[in-house]
């Protein structure tokens, strides 16, 4: 025995060595090795496969990511070229849309339509305008990041590449609907302007579901795996059993009115003239009268004759107003005896009010008169050198005419000449205060009586807007108070204290004059439809936007991700009433266990078994009633659920006006009516009845079309009058090409068998 153990005395170190190099190689290079077998699978599972093709997590995230990459390259780009990227197109995002466009590129390679460097270069030439030159590019994808790692370039043109491709196959395929056929425009035409008036008797589905068998339990599992991923939607005809997106919320609503009411009591007389006085020069300023519009008379060369030869008598007719407008010369006579001009005479007389006239004024006064009317006079100072002249040609004229000018007359228009004391210059800042006196003079106000309602209620709505916002304030304060004392609370274990109390919103409604709601488990739909604060909305800034703010709705505050609970949200409908709400619970969209969502399943089941026994006895009540009424056909319990539907035409444009695009028409009366069942309304004779389940084929009904409005010949008049103007009816082909369009992608995913191993995520 103890010559066996020599040899491990002997070789022990060594041994010792081998077992840490071997206990090495267990903790540090084994597992890897094993992961690349067993473990990469599990760690990087298939996303979404189709035939011929396979996309994992990671290459997906990475393919995503790029795509924003490439769109951020994109706009620093068009930036860089002094373009507004706010208006530019970008690329799709979505793990779904870039799923597509890797199909749409398969596709594109059979066709052998690909997209090369240079084809590159020239997208990337037109989208700049040529604007960027090489070195700003690699700067800008010096700057682009993926995680800590930058981004190579050719990672980054290779993204753009699928994403050209693809783009370039929807193009062609969008060729095909360049022009749309006579008869689709006429077919086009139709669903706006002609209008049906029916007689519906509804079929529901439900009320017969509870004549139909469950099914085996194998069969129940089975119907509910297949739609248990499916999220449940109102207008489609399949079931989901997928559990939506629920929240619980609370919220005190501020009528508006009710506050303005109670701040309009407690405004006095003092408070509307003290807002008069505060405000008149900027809100209460009369608009200023525009001045009377004068026609100037036709003019003819005979009365163009007659003023440069006035008479003896209408100078008798000029009034001293119209006198003392015009200008008058120093020394000069006017009424009766004031000599007649020559012809040289007046011609010196233009030139020197020609001359007189453009020279710049001593001070501004065009402030002056835009605020006062002020006639100026122009008077004629003799020079050294030209008053000879001037007084040897008034001397001719005197004498040519024959006239003998009086000495001791005097002048008509008291005549005040430059250097007279009377009449001295007023210096510039003695001018200013004239201006100053004469715009306060001419500014008037609207009477306080006119304008004290329209005070009176801006005074109530600045009241009621500060009222409302102490409470809101105020619960804010105390919200974020009860939200720290739950987190801490939670942090100490919810052990020995007592849970804080939450606000008690009943009793803050009755105190403050508020209304009061606790909601239930509700979805975004179910919130939505609700009306009030499911429609509010808030204006955030926002410096991406022109305006710098942006109105956000309720519904993204509340069902957004990222949205947290107990957090004060403020927001406001169309009408003003005011809203203080908080997210108490929420509850993400998952997967329920049939146990879970058996009776959901049940119900279902029963439902879509019980349809063809609807759409049978619909059948057999058209066949019954033929071309006959209803009232003739029905017994009087049956008859007395029939409704008169209409009119309504099968596209509408709505509020919106002919402007907006065109939208499938909901009458009172049919609910949830599809394109397929508008297609029957309209394709019958008048008279004439059919049956036709509603998109959801929640309700089978039974329709007898009235009439048709106009008539045929009068609707194709119209059309022929409305040929040259395309526009309404393109927007129906563009909403037509969209239903085509998603049915060649569903064909498309279909016939590759395109298969999604968890839901695509929507873009960031």
């Amino acid at each position: 025995m103890a010559g066996s153990f020599n040899f491990f005395r002997k070789y022990q170190r060594s041994m010792l060595v081998a077992v840490a190099v071997l206990a090495m190689l267990a903790f540090f290079v084994l597992p890897p090795f094993l992961q690349m077998g067993a473990g990469s699978s599990s760690a990087d599972p298939v996303v979404v496969e189709w035939e011929g093709g396979a996309v994992r997590e990671d290459q997906l995230e990475r393919a995503v990511a790029l795509r924003t990459l490439v769109n951020r390259f994109l706009m620093q780009a068009a930036a860089t070229a002094g373009r507004d990227p706010s208006r530019l197109p970008a690329f799709p995002e979505g793990e779904e849309l870039v799923v597509r466009e890797m199909l749409l590129a398969k596709e594109a390679e059979k066709i052998g339509l690909t997209v090369s460097n240079t084809a590159i270069n020239e997208f990337l030439a037109a989208w700049t305008n040529n604007m960027v030159r090489q070195d700003q590019f690699d700067g800008i994808i010096a700057g682009l990041r993926y995680g800590r790692a930058p981004v190579l370039a050719a990672d980054l043109f290779e993204s753009l590449r699928t994403a050209l491709i693809a783009r370039n196959t929807l193009l062609l395929f969008q060729t095909g609907f360049s022009g749309d056929p006579p008869a689709w425009r006429w077919d086009f035409y139709k669903r706006l302007e002609q209008s049906a008036t029916v007689e519906v008797f509804p079929i529901e589905v439900e009320n017969l579901a509870t004549s139909v068998e469950l099914p085996n339990e194998s069969k129940l599992k089975a119907y509910f795996d297949t739609f248990k991923n499916d999220l449940p939607s109102a207008m489609s005809p399949n079931p989901g059993f997928k559990e939506p997106h629920r929240i619980q919320y609370a919220s005190l609503m501020a009528d508006q009115k009710k506050f303005e009411a109670a701040a309009e009591s407690t405004i006095t007389d003092k408070d509307i003239e003290e807002f008069y006085e505060k405000n008149k020069e900027t809100r209460f300023r009369e608009a200023p009268s525009a001045p009377p519009v004068t026609k100037e008379p036709a003019t003819n060369p005979d009365d163009e004759s007659r003023k440069k030869k006035p008479t003896m008598e209408s100078a008798k007719e000029k009034s001293p107003q119209d006198v003392s407008d015009a200008p008058v010369n120093a020394g000069q006579e006017t009424g009766e005896n004031a000599p007649k001009k020559s012809k040289d005479s007046k011609e010196n007389e233009r030139k020197v009010e020609g001359k007189e006239s453009a020279e710049p004024s001593d001070s501004d006064t065009s402030f002056r008169d835009r605020k006062t009317p002020v006639r100026t006079v122009a008077f004629q100072v003799e020079k050294e050198g030209s008053s000879q002249v001037e007084k040897k040609e008034s001397s001719d004229t005197e004498s040519s005419k024959n006239v003998k000018q009086k000495a001791d007359e005097k002048p008509t228009v008291e005549i005040k000449t430059a250097g007279s004391g009377e009449e001295k210059q007023k210096s510039p800042e003695k001018e200013g205060e004239d201006s100053a006196d004469s715009e306060e003079s001419a500014m008037t106000f609207q009477p306080l009586d006119k304008v004290a309602d329209q005070i009176r209620q801006e005074i109530s709505r600045q009241r009621a807007t500060e009222t409302i916002d102490a409470i809101f304030s105020a619960l804010a304060a105390d919200l974020n108070a009860y939200a720290e004392d739950r987190a801490l609370w939670i942090a100490r274990g919810k052990d020995g204290d007592k849970e804080p109390s939450p606000p008690n919103v009943e009793k803050i409604a009755e105190k403050q004059d508020l209304v009061a709601v606790e909601s239930d488990w509700t979805t975004v739909a179910e919130a939505a439809g609700g009306g009030g604060i499911g429609s509010s909305f808030e204006f955030v800034p926002d410096p991406s936007s022109r305006f710098g703010i942006r109105q956000q709705r309720w519904l993204e505050t509340m069902f957004g991700d990222g949205t947290i609970t107990l957090r004060p949200v403020t927001s406001r409908d169309a009408e003003g009433n005011r809203y203080f709400s908080w997210k108490q619970g929420d509850k993400e969209e998952r997967v329920p266990s049939f146990t879970e969502a058996r009776s959901n399943v049940e119900k279902a089941w029963r439902i879509v078994e019980a349809r063809p026994i609807a759409l049978k006895q619909a059948t057999a009540l058209v066949d019954k009633t033929g071309a006959k009424s209803f009232e003739e056909s029905l017994s009087k319990s049956e008859f007395k659920q029939v409704e008169e539907v209409g009119p309504f035409t099968w596209l509408t444009q709505g509020a919106v006006g002919v402007n907006g695009a065109p939208v499938l028409s909901s009458p009172e009366g049919l609910v949830m009516p599809g394109n397929k069942m508008m297609q029957k309304i309209f394709s019958v004779s008048e008279g004439q009845s059919i049956a036709s389940f509603n998109e959801p084929q929640t309700i089978c009904y039974v329709v007898r079309l009235l009439e048709y409005k106009p008539a045929e010949e009068e609707l194709q008049n119209r059309f022929e009058d409305v040929l040259g103007d395309q526009r309404r009816l393109s927007m129906v082909a563009q909403t037509a090409f969209a239903e085509v369009f998603m049915d060649w992608i569903a064909t498309l995913e279909k016939d590759l068998e395109l298969t999604w191993n968890r839901d695509p995520r929507p873009p960031r």
